[in-house]
């Protein structure tokens, strides 16, 4: 007797493990995939193009301490992390150590996975050194936004 119901609880077993294995590998083919869309139809030249308009916005409302100028191409994830209060306050300490900026030169681009990496020597009025200006843009929504910036006097 119980040779027989092994005979039918082993084929039962085996069959549901089996079973299970292949509702995972159908989830995991369901996973939605990353993908862009934008990215690799523009050109270097169009998407720095695009970070330099950016860019100018940012500059901008940097030197008119204007939150609203400055965030306007951010991310939404950008945005929950840098509110205007927090703006005003990096703004402040920015402008202390190195003042208002002046001018810059492209430097060039970073082509990273779903993100560009754009780059500028730059100039400002309290130092006569060279400050790094770095521009990170990613796709949202059919639209290249800024995930990062950063202005390096260092």
């Amino acid at each position: 007797m119980k040779t027989m119901s092994y005979v039918f609880i082993a084929p039962l077993a085996l069959s549901l493990f089996l079973t299970g294995c292949e509702t995972t590998k159908d989830a995991e083919k369901e996973k939605p995939k990353l993908t862009e869309t934008l990215r690799p139809t523009l050109t270097e030249a169009e998407k720095a193009n695009l970070a330099e308009v950016m860019l100018d916005r940012m500059l901008t409302g940097i030197n008119k301490d204007d939150y609203s100028l400055y965030s306007e191409n951010f991310f939404s994830g950008l945005k929950d992390q840098i509110k205007a209060k927090d703006f005003a306050t990096i703004n402040a300490d920015l402008k202390k150590q190195i003042g208002d900026y002046k001018s810059r030169t492209y430097l060039g681009m970073l082509n990273k996975p779903l993100v560009d990496v754009f780059i500028w020597k730059s100039k400002f009025t309290k130092t006569d050194e060279d400050v790094l200006i770095r521009l990170f843009l990613l796709e949202e929504e059919g639209k290249l936004k800024v995930s990062s910036f950063s202005i390096s006097p260092y």
